[in-house]
């Protein structure tokens, strides 16, 4: 059974507490810190994964924690927006995921295990919660461009739509198979070509739009005008994605402005491949992330 840890606020003796504040300001700074510290060292042993809640606002959110080997030297952390609870079983649908995230960049990785509810009310929850987490983990010591920030398919959309309210915040980001435009207005040729393989892709997208998301008060990352402000930025599609152009047509006008966002398509990938038994699409996609987060330039595939 995974271990469950519900973090509300530290309540130490006082002594400790008037060291804490006087080192570090307001009694808000306090509670945000020790709730982050405890995060990323935790003062009993854990089991890989670990589930905490942090209070946001009014609202507990649910954060899913996976622990590299070494806690000791943790400088770089991964915060995951998963975009399949809505689908599927929403644990099952990332896990696999973020465990080699942290095999394979030794690195601690936080998922925002986000319940259904309306697309805007998610979107503001993520915003508070990616914020509070930023401002905590800068505080024990890790940097904001050792904050990566990923997010797959509608988890992507969910990622897009935070910068969109705080361009400033995230530094570097990675965009999975992304899903960027509810609205549907642009008929993309993806969309058409692919949905003869991919069946279900669109039909579970305009589901998913109908049941969670207010056209109404809805601003998609496409309409945007200008993206000079906007964070280094990795876009991974799959060739036989219907959402690939759409990938494709964002990362490009990135890449007007910003030299150091990038694109990659992979070949006979379909929409949610690191789902998938496509060895070869996942092991291309993780070497790409790794050289993205770690600056690399050469891109090296390992040898089966």
């Amino acid at each position: 059974m995974i271990p469950f840890f519900l973090c509300y606020y530290y309540t130490g003796d006082s002594m400790n507490e008037n060291i804490i504040k006087n080192d570090f300001g307001s009694e808000d700074t306090y509670k945000l810190y020790r709730t982050v510290y405890e995060i990323i060292h935790p003062t009993i042993s854990k089991k890989n994964i670990s589930n905490y809640k942090i209070m946001i606002q009014e609202d507990l959110v649910p954060l899913r924690i996976f622990y590299p080997k070494k806690i000791s030297t943790i400088t770089r952390v991964i915060l995951y927006i998963h975009g399949k609870r809505w689908m599927i079983n929403g644990f099952y649908s990332y896990k696999e995921v973020c465990e080699r995230l942290v095999q394979e960049m030794d690195t601690l990785v936080i998922v925002l295990d986000y319940e259904n509810n309306t697309y805007q009310k998610i979107v503001e929850q993520s915003y508070q919660t990616i914020k509070y987490l930023y401002e905590g983990l800068n505080r024990v010591g890790i940097e904001k461009e050792n904050i990566i920030t990923i997010g797959d398919s509608v988890g992507a959309s969910i990622l897009s739509s935070v910068v969109l309210m705080d361009k400033s915040m995230i530094k570097k980001e990675i965009l999975l198979y992304p899903a960027l435009d509810f609205s549907f207005k642009t008929k993309y040729p993806s969309m058409e070509q692919n949905s003869q393989i991919d069946l279900l892709t669109m039909n579970h997208l305009r589901t998913y739009c109908n049941k969670y998301i207010d056209l109404k008060k809805y601003n998609s990352v496409m309409n945007e005008k200008d993206y000079s402000d906007w964070p280094n930025t990795l876009v991974i599609t799959g060739d036989l994605d219907p959402l690939r152009d759409e990938g494709e047509e964002f990362s490009k006008r990135l890449r007007k402005t910003n030299k150091k966002s990038k694109y990659i398509n992979i070949k006979f990938a379909s929409h949610g491949f690191l789902n998938s038994k496509d060895e070869e699409a996942k092991d291309e996609c993780f070497v790409e992330m790794k050289n993205f987060i770690l600056n690399k330039r050469k891109v090296v595939i390992p040898e089966k």
